[in-house]
């Protein structure tokens, strides 16, 4: 008997439910909207034709994708086929399967089963997706995955032994959680996330779908109400700016208890799990060994509370079906915490990667409040260096900023409105352009922000050699770098095996000067992608450059 051809699974009868409820997202809001607007055009019979086409075109997909689809765990490795005429298969090794994402809706969690994606190295087109399976097929997987290591673990796990102590054993499950995000906590990284102004993007689009469907003289009401208030002093546009920023904070609150609610960490063995959401669950099992970069991440309004947030850099995709932004969230361990914390807690959830030292390294007091903790904290006894590679190259940071700043404005005061302008325009024969001169404050505002950017690169970017007190400096198997993105400082380690590659150039008028660029390539799919040292002293260059060799 071939049991190639009997070990095929079908998909739980829910996943129509899925396929249903995503077709309707596109298919039955554009059937109501048009609705709308022809109601007065249509018959009874007419809409009732169109309503069951649609009904049609909802279901046959989803049912044909049920019929179709079949998965199979075979004795090295996950297969899976699905399609009509066109037919798809792929196959992922179990032990390439670089991270485990699962999610439950509210409306799948009386069959209990649940949406999975298996994810190997690479995008998100690699990735098997599996609509409707038992819950339990996530810790088959993770099982299959564990045992198709090798004895002897993965290199990548192993890493160069600072003096410290022996990280504590992870083996068996931890019995509680070693981070869990309470409601303060998750409201507090609501209030001050950034991307909390991406909210005025998803009222914007709320405000466009409902545009054509309510009455326009409800809409024309708003309108005249906006322009009342923008015209009626400074305390009505005070006002208004309050309204909408309160009701930003209040879509940012909501998203992130959507997300974020129940955040819970977990070790399982060799594994990272992570748990979250409110109405819809999802657990997200990362090997430890698959981790290419741990990063932590303190953006500007979270710098004045000492508040941070740490991510994991991976080489493979999170993201599930649903949105891009789910697979940034499953990458976020600790989506805010007290800086005087993280150490601590990342000590006690990645042991493998000797945070004592990196916290060492950066200058900050380690509180150790475990056992295992306090045995690592009384075992760092050398302190890497950490050097700051910019702070004395401020004038390369600058002189572009500068100079294309005074330039642009310089040629919008020119073609303003002001009688000097006029006056040298005349004088010079210069066509007359006459734009309001209060113009000039775009040129100087964002050259304004790309002056203080450039300064925080200034100020924090640098790099320490972990482990450098071995006998060769350049065996050190982890390097620790600072910089900052925009106006979000950062703390990266990653180790010599995850950097793809290094890249040094420099400029003709930089290079009797001795100052060059580094560009460091890493293999991550979800975060930083590349260590880049924008300016940077020659002899640093070749240090980082003997690491690397």
């Amino acid at each position: 008997m071939n049991t190639e051809n009997t070990n095929w699974r079908r998909l739980h009868p829910a996943s129509l439910i899925i396929g249903v409820v995503e077709t309707a997202k596109g298919v039955i809001g554009l059937f109501f909207a048009l609705l709308f607007i022809a109601r007065r055009e249509l018959s009874a019979i007419t809409i009732a034709l169109i309503f069951l086409s649609v009904l049609c075109v909802a279901l046959c997909q989803p049912v044909i994708n049920w019929l179709t689809t079949r998965y199979q765990l075979g004795p090295d490795k996950l297969a899976f086929k699905s399609g009509l005429f066109f037919r798809k298969n792929r196959t992922i090794s179990y032990g390439s399967i670089h991270a485990i994402n699962s999610s439950q809706p509210i409306y799948l969690q009386p069959f209990g089963v649940v949406r999975l994606t298996v994810s190997a190295a690479g995008a998100a087109d690699t990735d098997i997706r599996l609509d409707a399976v038992p819950a339990a097929l996530q810790l088959e997987l993770e099982h299959l995955r564990a045992l198709s290591q090798p004895t002897a673990a993965d290199s990548n796990v192993t890493l160069a032994k600072a003096p410290q102590a022996p990280a504590p054993t992870t083996s068996h499950p931890s019995q509680t959680p070693l981070f869990r995000a309470s409601v303060s906590d998750i409201l507090l990284f609501a209030i001050t996330d950034i991307g909390f102004l991406a909210a005025a993007l998803v009222v914007y689009g709320f405000v466009q779908q409902v545009q054509d469907v309510l009455p326009r003289s409800m809409m024309h009401e708003a309108e005249r109400s906006v322009q009342t208030a923008l015209t009626g002093g400074l305390l009505s546009v005070i006002v208004l700016i309050v309204a909408c920023v309160m009701l930003l904070m209040a879509v940012s609150i909501v998203t992130s208890l959507l997300r974020f609610y129940g955040f819970e960490v977990w070790r399982r063995g060799d594994d990272l799990v992570v748990v979250r959401g409110l109405f819809t669950r999802h657990t997200t099992t990362i090997p430890v060994s698959r981790i290419q970069t741990v990063t932590i991440h303190q953006s500007m309004l979270r710098r004045p509370f000492h508040l941070c947030s740490v991510g994991l850099g991976l080489s493979s995709s999170t993201a599930n079906n649903e949105s891009k932004e789910s697979g940034t969230s499953a990458a976020q361990i600790l989506p805010v915490i007290s800086t005087r914390r993280v150490y601590v807690v990342l000590h006690e959830i990645l042991p493998e990667w000797g945070l004592p030292e990196v916290s060492a390294a950066l200058g900050q007091r380690w509180f150790a409040s475990s056992s295992h903790a306090q045995q690592s904290a009384r075992a760092v006894t050398y302190v890497p260096q950490l050097r700051y590679t910019g702070r004395d190259l401020l004038r390369y940071y600058l002189t572009l900023p500068v100079i294309a700043s005074l330039a642009i404005t310089v040629a919008v005061w020119l073609g303003s409105d002001t009688h000097a302008a006029v006056a040298l325009r005349t004088w010079c024969a210069v066509p007359g352009l006459g734009w309001p001169w209060w113009l000039m404050i775009v040129p100087i505002a964002l050259g304004l922000w790309w002056m203080v950017c450039r300064l925080l690169k200034a100020q924090n970017e640098g790099f320490a050699l972990l482990g450098a007190n071995d006998s060769d400096a350049y065996c050190s198997s982890r390097i620790l770098v600072t910089g900052a993105l925009r106006l979000t400082r950062f703390v990266l380690v990653t180790r010599k095996a995850r950097v793809q590659s290094i890249t040094r150039y420099t400029a003709l008028w930089r290079e009797s000067r001795g100052i060059e660029r580094v560009q460091m390539s890493l293999f991550v799919m979800n975060g930083i992608n590349e260590l880049r040292f924008m300016f940077l002293h020659r002899a640093d260059a070749e240090v980082l450059q003997q690491w690397m060799e």
